[in-house]
């Protein structure tokens, strides 16, 4: 948090430890490249468009590892071609696969540069017949040149497109293209961590800006009269919604739409709110949705952040709108790396 002066002599504990350090990850994200031969499955070296293949990596369950070294095969038996974004040649882009630790079940994306892919059919179909643990196959399409990873549609190719998980008490559905959490053991403590640090006492309002699909909203149900999530997916607010329904939780409203503009009008609605959680992507919260939150005066923020940068510019702009950092806790959600996930509690 260098550069903001008034960051200087912030108290930063101990980071929190995983419970697991390997075969952790629950979301794993791969890029597909030719190489020679044969298919590397990985990521880009740092600065450049080679792809280091770790199909085999010890953060990832077994399962999944399983499953991305036959991909591999079966793609060349196929004759399925990656896809190279600096020719903008060739059509498998990425494969993205999610992990169920509740049911061991292992859900596959596969990213597409065209709406075209005849051998996806067999593909999914090998795929499903190899494993009986591969719950669906999904083709997501990206038809735009560049590594983006995603596009805005999918197409079922076999099985589901949902996977169930289970953290702390509550059981969460994730369609493919919503955003979770790469570990929930670890996310289950944060978020234990974000319900201490609200200090809710059954009779308060709470906000959970960028709530996904709601996994910080129901926890805080529990000890509030009333909490709003709200967030610009309008996928991963129907699937809140399904989850409140999933987990008996009555006293969550969910909302999909801009940030800023969804923050005013509870404001608007709500009156006093008592507490908000922010959970905002990597590049932190939006311009307008700060201010937005600044506006609403609220006693307590929670801010949960997986980008150190962005979070000490946002705290740095909230602390100069007379709030203070009362605690501040880093969690290793990402071990083997150097990454952390930080909540920090503001109160004003």
């Amino acid at each position: 948090m260098a550069g903001y002066q008034s960051l200087a002599g912030l108290d930063v504990p101990a980071v929190i430890a995983a419970p697991h350090r390997l075969g952790y990850r629950t979301r794993v994200k791969l890029v597909v490249r030719a190489s020679g031969g044969d298919i590397a499955a990985g990521l880009y070296v740092p600065g450049t468009h080679r792809v280091m293949d770790i199909s085999s990596c010890a953060v990832h369950p077994r399962p999944v590892n399983q499953v991305v070294q036959y991909l591999k095969k079966k793609c060349l038996e196929l004759k399925i071609t990656p896809y190279d974004e600096r020719v903008d040649e060739g059509e498998l882009r990425y494969f993205d696969l999610r992990y169920s630790f509740l049911r061991r079940e292992v859900s596959v994306t596969l990213v597409t540069r065209h709406r075209e892919f005849p051998e996806g059919g067999p593909l999914a179909r090998a795929l499903m017949r190899k494993f009986s643990w591969v719950n669906g196959v999904i083709q997501n399409i990206n038809e735009q040149r560049g590594n983006v990873i995603w596009g805005d549609r999918n197409i079922m190719l076999a099985g589901r497109d949902t996977l169930l998980e289970k953290i702390g008490p509550l059981t969460l559905a994730y369609p493919a293209g919503v955003f979770s959490q790469a570990n929930p053991a670890t996310a289950q403590i944060l978020y234990e961590s974000v319900a201490e640090m609200a200090a809710l006492t059954g009779q308060d309002s709470a906000l959970d800006l960028y709530c996904g699909v709601g996994p910080i909203s129901l926890t805080l149900a529990h000890r509030a009269r009333l909490v709003w999530g709200v967030d610009d997916s309008s996928l991963s607010i129907d699937t809140a919604k399904q989850n409140a329904r999933r987990n008996g939780v009555g006293n969550c409203r969910f909302f999909h739409g801009d940030v800023a503009l969804k923050t005013a009008a509870a404001k608007s609605s709500l009156g006093r709110i008592d507490c908000v959680a922010v959970n905002p992507p990597r590049k932190g919260v939006q311009p307008a949705a700060l201010g937005a939150l600044i506006a609403l005066q609220a006693p307590r923020i929670v801010y949960v952040s997986c980008e150190p940068a962005s979070l000490a510019r946002d705290l740095d702009q909230l602390l100069h709108q007379g709030y203070r950092v009362n605690r501040l806790q880093c969690f290793d959600m990402f071990p083997q790396t150097d990454e952390v996930e930080t909540v920090a509690l503001l109160v004003k």
